[in-house]
């Protein structure tokens, strides 16, 4: 229970027991004597005339262990010995008959059920009218200078011996005379002449001037109120000489309870303040070596709180020292609970054991090596920050196993000078034994000089010399010979390789064997002239085909559109010459006959288009794909002005491209959104751009249109493939082929995602990543 919940609660018993406080200040009055109670050393308590209590202090609570209601219901006398408690029933009897105040030693029990001697004290207070308002009181703990009353009396010889060893001397003052007596080893303590007596103020005055006021206070409660009183000041004694010491004094009482004495001792404990001061000092010197260590070090007590950190634990734990002292281990770091940390640190204190150990803590992404040891208050602890060694360890051990299952040779030499064999050998690797047949034992402190042959290139070997003698890296190709006299061809890299001060300590080779290339080089060589030849046919006969081609499409079309016109310009003359002999169903077909010429006239216009797209240079620009598709949104506004249609094009869609075939893309991918959306009440269109998957610029457009089955995909792009009836939507098939076509021209794709009814989503890319750039080729 807090001293603030131990002020409201007592309130609230006032406010059903006696009427409010006149004023504020009152109230203000009363919450100061709370604070001021609950600060004291003694358990302080109120009741009422009619024996109700209405307040106990926090100190009350901490000795007595019982809770508010059961103090406020049963008071503080329950607790009271049973041998004492009928002279307290007694004494208490007469202070409420007379009105007057009280005083009286007894034993009271404490929580863990101990007696101790408390020195109990009552004041009534009164009204104007003399009326007795309620009763103050005070319980004082004087159980140890009882118990050393009682020891003195018992045993003052033992004491007088005692009192040499602890340097421990008494001292009495007899009132009302206020005559003080000092025993003989108070008088050694004070160095003067066993038998001294000084009078009360000389006694006094062996305290330092600014200390003699407090210690003639005490002396003044002790002797009017029986308050004991224990203080440690210093003192010059008769020969100047500096002491500490320690002071116990408290009241006797006669039979009928009057104060006649002041007793107690001194004690000098001078060596104790010299012993601590000393310690103070170490603790200095500690503090300051610890704080100029580089590991982090901290104390941790048995309650887990931590009790001291270095400067280096401060900044590798990111905490300042406010944020950490007296605070729980597990609840400023929760994320170490359940973890190894946690164990290690458990098991020590509980084993009593040193424990070593590493461990990663998550929120700081850092590995630390613990060294945690046992204390008797709790637990020392030193770490360090390993989490960079921990990451060369890691590299070094996937470097070591990396160069172990190379297949390329890697031999490592001393940096030292060097003859013309070249420096020595101190390390191969798996691949150079696989590839040479020599074993470690062969080549370990040989040199390179063991591989050459009759066909090893000196004049490399010399280059290779020439610039490792300038610290220079060096590659080369060379033949080099196995052990068992077979000849190979190796690619080697050479690099030296420096020490952190910067100096070079070896050399490593790594040495492919190129062997199989070295051969295939020369049969690449040998069919080179072939192949040229070969191309340069295929190559000509390329351009004659498309060149056949080309004049076939332009005859194809030319043939096909002298027969297609005159069909279309025969009907319409019979339709202006006859029409009024033509019957209705006579009408119809001849408008299906220009229906058909007109179809008809558009594949053919699209084949066209799709032989040209296969051998067109294309023009790469920068090309505003935004600007394209608004232009064409207007186009297909002005010609349906009644269609309710919301397109949303994204601003910056940009590429690098032929505009006309990029306009040609647009053409047919939006002509398709505004055809299929022409059923719905209000067609929704967007154009826009995304990140794909591998970072390439996706082109989309996209609509609420009659959709397709996603069964049918694979035919969506085919040539005079259509997914819908001609008498649902009018088209040629030829539109997706040409889109296609363009697309994979500029090294892009082009796929489609849709559902019945649903609408469908064009998407595309143009090759290159970043902003749908792409380089073009013919």
């Amino acid at each position: 229970m807090t001293g603030s919940q131990l002020n409201a609660r007592p309130a609230t018993v006032q406010e059903t027991t006696g009427p409010n406080t006149p004023d504020e200040a009152g109230r203000a009055s009363d919450a100061q004597f709370r604070l001021l109670a609950d600060a004291m050393p003694q358990i302080v308590w109120m009741m009422q005339p009619d024996g109700r209590h209405t307040y106990f202090n926090q100190r009350w609570f901490d000795y007595s262990g019982c809770s508010l209601e059961d103090s406020l219901g049963h008071g503080w006398v329950r607790r009271v010995h049973p041998d004492d408690s009928p002279r307290v029933a007694t004494l208490w009897a007469q202070a409420c008959a007379s009105g007057e105040s009280h005083e009286i030693e007894c034993r009271l029990r404490r929580a863990d059920g101990v007696y101790r001697w408390m020195l109990g004290r009552a004041v009534p207070q009164s009204d104007a009218a003399g009326q007795t308002t309620r009763w103050l009181g005070t319980l004082t703990d004087i159980d140890e200078l009882k118990q050393a009353n009682e020891r003195l009396e018992k045993s003052l010889s033992v004491n007088r011996v005692a009192g040499r060893v602890a340097q421990l001397g008494g001292w009495a003052i007899e009132l009302p005379e206020r005559t003080l007596t000092w025993s003989d080893e108070n008088c050694l303590i004070h160095d003067v002449p066993p038998g001294y007596t000084p009078t009360l103020d000389e006694g006094i005055g062996y305290f330092f001037p600014e200390h003699r006021p407090l210690v003639a206070r005490y002396v003044q409660d002790c002797a009017q109120h029986g308050i004991p009183y224990e203080f440690v000041l210093p003192k010059l004694t008769a020969k100047g000489r500096h002491i500490w010491v320690r002071s116990i004094g408290e009241a006797v009482r006669d039979a009928a309870g009057k104060i006649i004495r002041i007793q107690g001792a001194f004690q000098d404990i001078s060596e104790q303040k010299a012993a601590e001061a000393r310690t103070m000092a170490l603790e200095a010197r500690l503090t300051t070596t610890l704080e100029s260590i580089t590991d982090g070090f901290c104390l941790i007590d048995r309650d887990w709180k931590f009790t001291f950190l270095n400067g280096q634990a401060q900044r590798m734990l990111r905490r300042c020292p406010e944020d950490l002292l007296g605070k729980t281990l597990w609840q400023e770091f929760p994320e170490a609970v359940d973890t190894h940390i946690e164990r290690e640190c458990r098991l020590t204190i509980q084993e009593q054991r040193t424990s070593r150990f590493e461990a990663f803590y998550l929120p700081l992404k850092t590995w630390f090596h613990f060294h945690v040891y046992p204390t008797e208050a709790g637990l020392a602890v030193y770490f360090q920050d390993i989490t960079q060694r921990r990451a060369e360890q890691a590299q070094l051990r996937l470097l070591e196993t990396a160069v172990s299952r190379l297949n390329d040779m890697v031999v490592i030499t001393q940096a030292e000078a060097f003859g013309d064999a070249g420096p020595r050998i101190v390390f191969v690797n798996d691949a150079f034994e696989r590839h040479t047949g020599y074993s470690q034992e062969d080549v370990l402190g040989n040199t390179s000089k063991l591989l050459w042959g009759l066909k090893t290139d000196r004049a490399e070997l010399d280059r290779i010399q020439a610039a490792m003698r300038n610290w220079q890296s060096v590659r080369a190709e060379i033949i080099i010979y196995t052990k068992a006299g077979q000849e190979r061809w190796v690619e080697t890299d050479i690099a030296p390789i420096a020490d952190e001060s910067g100096k070079f300590t070896h050399w490593v080779s790594v040495q492919r064997d190129i062997t199989e290339r070295r051969q295939q080089q020369q049969e690449i060589l040998s069919l080179n002239s072939d192949l040229e030849e070969r191309v340069l046919l295929r190559t000509a006969q390329l351009a004659t085909a498309n060149k056949e081609l080309e004049s076939f499409a332009y005859s194809v079309s030319h043939d096909l559109r002298s027969p297609l016109n005159t069909i279309h310009a025969f009907s319409q003359l019979l339709v202006k010459i006859d029409g009024d002999q033509i019957s209705d169903k006579g009408k119809h077909y001849l408008n299906r006959i220009g229906v058909g010429v007109k179809q008809m006239g558009d594949l053919i216009e699209g084949l066209l288009t799709l032989a040209h797209l296969s051998r067109e240079q294309l023009n790469e620009e920068h090309v505003d794909l935004s600007a394209i598709a608004r232009r064409i949104e207007q186009d297909y506004r002005a010609l349906e002005p009644q269609r309710q249609a919301r397109l949303h094009i994204h601003d910056g869609l940009n590429a690098r491209g032929d505009a006309r075939l990029l306009s040609a893309v647009f053409q047919n991918l939006l002509g398709n959104a505004w055809k299929f959306t022409s059923r719905e009440s209000l067609a929704q269109i967007e154009v826009g751009s995304e990140s794909g998957i591998d970072g390439d610029t996706v082109f989309f457009v996209k609509d609420n249109g009659a959709g397709f089955d996603m069964a049918f995909a694979p035919k969506l792009f085919g040539t005079f493939e259509r997914l819908h009836s001609p008498g649902d939507f009018s088209g040629t098939g030829i539109g997706l082929a040409t889109v296609k076509r363009i697309v994979e021209r500029h090294g892009g794709r082009v796929w489609a995602e849709s559902r019945p009814n649903e609408g469908a989503r064009f998407f595309f890319t143009l090759g290159r990543k970043g902003g749908g750039q792409t380089s073009l080729a013919a």
